[in-house]
């Protein structure tokens, strides 16, 4: 699933990228409007805000993991592990989706790009072997 979800990282940037998929033509009558810009925030500071976000709460969840403790102070695997690894993955991807949209929208690649590298980059502080503990993994 890990690495599914990683390749699809690749897929959105090389979808959009090299044009498979592009922003509708203004002059097409079926075109949606452009919303106005009235001094409010743009579509792609709020989708990389939200992204940044994301990814950093994906990384976050992995740290919880792997800092759940028992009365003792040993480190112990919580019952919600694979739960928490899926909600951290799908975190961790949200920001390609949100490059992908970018894209889909004709906007500036620089957020886009922006988008892509932070969810790999989360995609890959996630990854099974550094999430679930390894047999006589104490640290």
């Amino acid at each position: 699933m890990w690495a599914a979800l990683t390749g699809s990282i690749f897929l959105y940037f090389i979808l959009v990228r090299f044009g498979f998929i592009a922003a509708p033509d203004p002059g097409d009558p079926g075109a949606m409007e452009e919303p106005g810009s009235e001094g409010g925030l743009s579509l792609p500071v709020i989708l990389t805000a939200i992204g940044l976000v994301n990814a950093v709460a994906s990384m976050a969840i992995r740290m919880i993991v792997k800092n759940v403790r028992d009365q003792q102070g040993r480190r112990v695997t919580p019952a919600w592990i694979f739960p928490a690894f899926i909600a951290a993955l799908a975190l961790a991807e949200s920001p390609a989706v949100f490059g992908f949209i970018l894209g889909f929208q004709g906007e500036d690649p620089k957020s886009m790009m922006l988008l892509f590298g932070v969810s790999l980059v989360a995609m890959l502080a996630n990854n099974p072997a550094s999430f679930f503990a390894k047999a006589g993994d104490d640290d």
